[in-house]
């Protein structure tokens, strides 16, 4: 990641940890998402649930699975 940012947004590229270790991935409008190239649509689960948060915030939001959970490592 090149740019900081102290905010998520569309078009933030998004370092979190879950249970199951660290993920990377961009939040992206829904037309462009493409989850081979790491671009989560900002109208999914997770998406909705980043954007606005910043670097240290736990975030829980609804999945298909249930209720999950991740830590926002670093934005850029």
């Amino acid at each position: 990641m090149t740019e900081c940012s102290t905010v998520i947004r569309v078009g933030s590229r998004v370092c979190v940890r879950d249970e199951d270790g660290d993920a990377e991935f961009q939040i992206v409008d829904p037309a462009e998402a493409d989850a081979v190239r790491e671009r989560v649509s900002a109208d999914s689960p997770i998406g909705r649930a980043l954007l606005g948060r910043h670097v240290g915030d736990l975030v829980r939001f609804r999945a298909p699975v249930g209720v999950l959970a991740v830590k926002v490592l670093e934005i850029g």
